[in-house]
């Protein structure tokens, strides 16, 4: 592959989740993919990466072993290391295999953001250092979940934020489409760890996925398909390494709504004494760049929290919290949420009841509750933190 590019060609950007590089062999299917793309479409690329699996996750525990309200820049610094570590362990994949990748720090990347360190917000994007790698690289590697504030100072732009960082990127530098890799077929009508008979649809409106965002499904982050529905980027959400057809997964823009459960597995549910108590606390947690859902249950006023979020203990403070309950949602076609709490060694099942009413058709009705299989862990995310206790079943899916 040549660096030299023609002025008008779009560079291609494809961003990898944290489950494509669950070893060390996952760097180098994905710097061969890269390659292959690359060469078949002669175009530059720009890949952005995650963190390595489990080791955002295993950062985060140490931190809170010392500190229960870190400073931002301090957690900023420490939770960005995996995604550095990742863009490095590409590169050199790259280069392994004969072609030069260019590793790309926050600084150059463009991304301007304001706000907490570690969960700034997004403000801008300019392309012109990434035009530049590109100039001179065939493929140049970006932290996923990364900028710069004012100050110059490394961000992080919340977890789960490489899709923002891929669709920035891809906006920034006139590329029409941006391809979203993960361990999953593609948008599904639920959890398909949780849920066998989910659905992968074949496309959904940018409303449509955001609002399943919205309510603490680990699709697409909410701020990329933001920025992808105000700059005209498509996107379209593949499986890694399973399937590399041309037409699998899931195209984001046009398309319908579609009926979904969400199981908010990441998060505790709090209780509050009025309704305009939730609010104010639901305001001030959503301002610190935090995803939460308020809702009634039982005569309960509640409000569903990322559990062990920074700084959030002082906003509820003043509510109950309903230990071991974790909140299940179906997201119906029509628009209309209707909220579940159930202890959280139920929830897989109650995931499951509640996509067999959505989706009659889908599969058998679920049995008894099973086991919720646990998300494969690089052996590799050990390397900053050291080793750590297993991910409950449900936890989050590396992003």
């Amino acid at each position: 592959m040549s660096g030299r590019h023609t002025p008008d060609s779009r560079p291609l950007v494809l961003k990898f989740g944290g489950s494509a590089f669950a070893d060390l062999d996952g760097y180098r299917r994905v710097a061969r993919y890269a390659m292959r793309r690359g060469t078949e479409e002669e175009r530059p690329l720009v890949v952005v990466v995650s963190a390595m699996s489990g080791t955002t996750g295993r950062l985060q525990q140490t931190l809170d072993a010392l500190a229960a309200d870190p400073p931002a820049r301090a957690a900023a610094m420490l939770l960005t290391a995996g995604e550095t570590v990742s863009v490095a362990l590409l590169a050199a994949a790259l280069d392994a295999e004969g072609v030069p990748g260019c590793p790309v720090p926050a600084a150059a990347t463009g991304l301007l953001a304001a706000g907490p360190g570690d969960r700034a917000e997004l403000i801008s994007a300019s392309p012109e250092a990434l035009s530049r790698a590109l100039a001179d690289c065939p493929i140049a590697v970006v932290p996923g979940g990364q900028a710069v504030d004012a100050a110059g100072r490394t961000v992080m732009l919340g977890r789960n934020s490489s899709d923002l960082s891929a669709v920035a990127t891809a906006a920034t530098l006139g590329a029409d489409t941006c391809e979203l890799f993960s361990d999953v077929p593609g948008v599904c009508t639920a959890d398909p760890y949780l849920v066998p008979q989910a659905r992968t649809l074949s496309r959904i409106s940018y409303e449509g996925v955001r609002r399943m965002s919205r309510h603490g499904a680990k699709v697409v982050h909410e701020g990329a398909v933001d920025w992808a529905e105000r700059e005209k980027v498509r996107l379209l959400c593949r499986p890694f390494p399973w399937s590399e057809a041309p037409q699998s997964g899931t195209a984001v823009g046009t398309g319908p709504a579609a009926a979904a459960v969400v199981v908010r597995g990441d998060s505790d549910v709090w209780c509050f004494r009025s309704g305009p108590e939730r609010r104010s606390a639901g305001g001030r947690l959503r301002a610190e760049g935090l995803t939460v859902t308020e809702f009634d249950t039982a005569g309960e006023v509640c409000l569903a929290v990322p559990a062990g979020a920074r700084g959030a203990a002082r906003h509820v403070r003043n509510a109950r919290l309903l230990g071991g309950l974790c909140l299940v949602t179906t997201l119906r076609a029509d628009g209309r949420a209707e909220h579940t709490v159930v202890p959280r060694a139920e929830a897989a099942a109650e995931a499951r009841r509640h996509h067999a009413l959505l989706y009659p058709d889908a599969g058998a009705a679920p049995g008894p509750a099973v086991t919720a299989p646990v998300k494969a862990r690089s052996a590799h995310s050990d390397v900053l933190a050291g080793p750590g206790p297993a991910p409950a079943a449900g936890a989050e899916r590396p992003d």
